[in-house]
């Protein structure tokens, strides 16, 4: 066995298990546990994984976290799979459900609805589906199926963020745990690994339940760069986080 072969046999990864994660980690070579980005976080919190892709909201928590530079899912527009489906006007919400998958996506709903609606409606933690509510926030896979068999309003919130700020915005971003002695080889490996991976997203899709679908929303709602605007739109939104002490 070669030293990269050991190495990569023993590295422990953790990912998010929604389809926009797939050309970030198709090429990876080791296995990965899969997992919603709220119990990621407390993973590689605990000194579980050698790296993650966290909920860029959780980055924000880590005193000194270190990402993998030009690596994200973000969108620049409608992201398209983190949305509020509501009935009636939006003005006239009083309880909204949030997402117990999401931390990101959870916060950056208060700040659109506080900040550019001037909106404060009540947040219900958790899965409670027998409180009676007006809106949802839906994430990730269930949110893309959501949208095509249903017919209520959508707020697409990486739209609703872009009208407003004229930033991109970042939804995660790969975190590497910093006693992990050889993190500089694992950093070459995500970044060849998003490079490969954006060249498979044809194959990736084949067998989503709408392939045409599913290639539209890897190419042209989701973006895997992060570059100066997009780093300055995640500026931006740790400051709302802490004007609006979230």
């Amino acid at each position: 066995m070669t030293a990269s072969s050991l190495f990569e046999s023993h590295v422990k990864i953790g990912a998010v298990s929604y389809l926009n994660s797939r050309p970030l980690l198709e090429t990876l070579p080791f296995p990965i546990y899969k997992d919603v980005p709220s119990r990621l976080f407390h993973l590689y919190n605990s000194g579980k994984l050698d790296a993650a892709l966290l909920s860029i909201y959780d980055i924000l928590r880590l005193p000194k976290a270190e990402v993998v530079d030009n690596i994200g899912i973000g969108c620049r527009g409608d992201v398209y799979s983190v949305i509020l489906v509501y009935e009636g006007s939006l003005k006239n919400i009083k309880k909204i459900q949030l997402d117990p998958a999401s931390h990101t996506s959870n916060q950056l709903l208060k700040i659109i609805l506080a900040e550019f609606y001037h909106l404060y409606p009540d947040y219900i933690e958790g899965n409670n589906d027998q409180c009676k509510v007006e809106a949802r926030l839906i994430i990730g896979d269930p949110a893309i199926a959501f949208r095509e068999k249903r017919s209520c309003s959508i707020l697409d919130l990486g739209g609703e963020w872009f009208h407003f700020t004229k930033l991109p915005f970042i939804f995660a971003m790969w975190c590497l745990n910093r006693d992990n002695t050889q993190k500089e080889y694992l950093k070459k490996i995500l970044i060849q690994a998003k490079e490969e991976g954006l060249l498979l997203r044809h194959r990736i899709v084949a067998n989503e339940p709408n392939p045409t679908i599913a290639l539209r929303y890897l190419t042209e709602h989701i973006r895997y760069d992060v570059g100066p605007e997009e780093l300055q739109g995640l500026e931006l939104f740790k400051s709302l986080l802490k004007k609006y002490s979230l």
